[in-house]
């Protein structure tokens, strides 16, 4: 991290109190995977179980306890380790300082390794300073992390709200999309400010991501939104609203204390989500390459399902006594008994989201808007939602929005030719580094630098 200069150090030695407050999450300085059948042969482990250390990072927690590379960890604190993401969500859980104890397996010895835990490693950036703060919320601490251009006086910010997952985006890798898009920002001069949901990355509150609704959701990142009055170094003329698919949902909702200056939407849509799904469900299906008349006949009990979840309100457990709807419910929402999780969402969220109006909060918005859609988009494939979105502002604030096409970009901001190849590479992580389209951030950057507030 770039050493801050005078006037801003005065500045966080104001403002940063409630950061002291919020210890960094737990690291255990690994890189894992999941354990395959010649490790579980190596290890006499049958059937395969744990989760296998792939890579120790020297100086880390993990090296300090001893774990090497090869092993093969069977539980933390005495629970059973059940896959990769419940181990990182795991130990995220926990904070730096705090002590583990870990059952390892290594060439068929059980051993037993006790540590302290470490802190995860906070961001840096070629292009500004970063500043790890924090938001008081619903009894508890969101985590801000706020890059700072090193120009001197106010700069113009941007408020990011990311997708609907809970995933932590502090510290992101640097081929990550979310990771090149704000960095783009931050060199063209802009205060970029990123926002953990409730208990994620460090954020500590009584309820987390995954346990709250919509609305708590929303009444999380207007906190965070507003805090950003405190900061001397941000032009509270020209804060800029970004939201990204879920985010692009929300972006209208917030209860903000001082106005956007403007708000930018991409990969989202406006219509009720019950409309919305029943159509993507329809022509995904098609794009992967699903027969014409067995999709119909699948599509039949998909509106059953989102008709009876989304409108009548049904909660899991009575959708689960249909067979067609539990079998529904595990397919496309990744349901289990176990986590009663969809998508990783309290169903109650969903729920929420499809009483959402959002046609109200668009017509009462006062800032400039900028409706983006990739014309790659597999996820949010119908242009006509975004364009929707401009139409309706501009019906109540003539002039004030924007339809913009991005050209070949996908719902992951990735390069591609159209939404069918979009569809083949969705999840290729290889494709996702290498391709990203920067395209997005000159367009946004321009529409800021022509209805910024001189």
């Amino acid at each position: 991290m770039k050493n801050l200069p005078f006037l801003l150090v005065l500045v966080l030695f104001i403002t940063n109190t409630n950061a002291q407050n919020l210890p960094r999450r737990g690291s255990l300085g690994t890189q894992l995977v999941a354990v395959n059948d010649s490790m579980a042969q190596v290890n006499l482990l049958f059937p395969p179980a744990g989760v296998a250390v792939h890579y120790v990072v020297e100086g880390g927690a993990g090296h300090g306890m001893g774990i090497l590379a090869g092993d093969i960890i069977l539980s933390i604190n005495e629970e059973p380790a059940q896959d990769v993401n419940w181990l990182v969500r795991k130990i995220g859980r926990y904070q730096e300082g705090d002590s583990i104890k870990l059952s390892i397996m290594r060439n068929g010895e059980m051993l037993t390794l006790s540590g302290t835990l470490k802190g995860f490693p906070e961001e840096t950036s070629p292009f500004a300073n970063v500043l790890y703060d924090a938001v008081p919320f619903e009894d508890g601490l969101l985590r801000t992390i706020i890059h700072i251009p090193e120009a001197s006086g106010k700069r113009p910010a941007i408020f990011f709200i990311q997708g609907y997952d809970c995933s932590s985006i502090d510290n992101l890798h640097p081929a990550s999309a979310y990771n090149r898009l704000l960095q783009g920002f931050s060199e063209k001069g802009y205060v970029v400010i990123k926002t953990e949901k409730p208990n994620a990355g460090d954020s500590r509150n009584p309820c987390g991501c995954s346990e709250i609704d919509f609305f708590t959701e929303v009444a999380a990142f207007s906190a965070s939104y507003n805090a950003l009055a405190k900061y001397d170094f941000i032009d509270l003329e020209n804060v800029f609203i970004i939201g990204y698919s879920m985010g692009g949902y929300q972006a209208p909702m917030l209860t903000t204390e001082f106005d956007p200056r403007g708000i930018a939407v991409f990969g989202t849509v406006v219509r009720p989500w019950f409309e919305y799904l029943i159509e993507i469900t329809r022509w995904q299906r098609l794009l992967t390459g699903q027969d014409y008349l067995q999709n119909e006949a699948n599509h039949l009990n998909t509106i059953k399902f989102f008709y009876r979840f989304m409108i009548e309100k049904q909660p899991p457990e009575v959708l689960q006594t249909d067979p067609e709807m539990a079998a529904f419910l595990k397919s496309f929402w990744g349901y289990t008994d176990e986590e009663k999780l969809l998508n990783g969402r309290h169903y109650t969220f969903w729920h929420q989201v499809q009483d959402v109006r959002l046609f109200e909060a668009w017509s009462k918005t006062p800032a400039h808007v900028l409706s983006l859609w990739g014309e790659g988009d597999f996820v949010a494939l119908n242009p006509k939602e975004h364009e929707l979105i401009a139409d309706i502002v501009n019906r109540y604030n003539p002039g004030k929005a924007h339809f913009v096409v991005v050209p070949n970009t996908d719902h992951s901001l990735n390069f591609v030719r159209d939404q069918k190849h979009s569809a083949e590479v969705w999840g290729n992580w290889a494709y996702s580094a290498q391709n990203f389209n920067p395209t997005i951030i000159e367009i946004i950057c321009a529409w800021m630098s022509e209805v910024m507030e001189n």
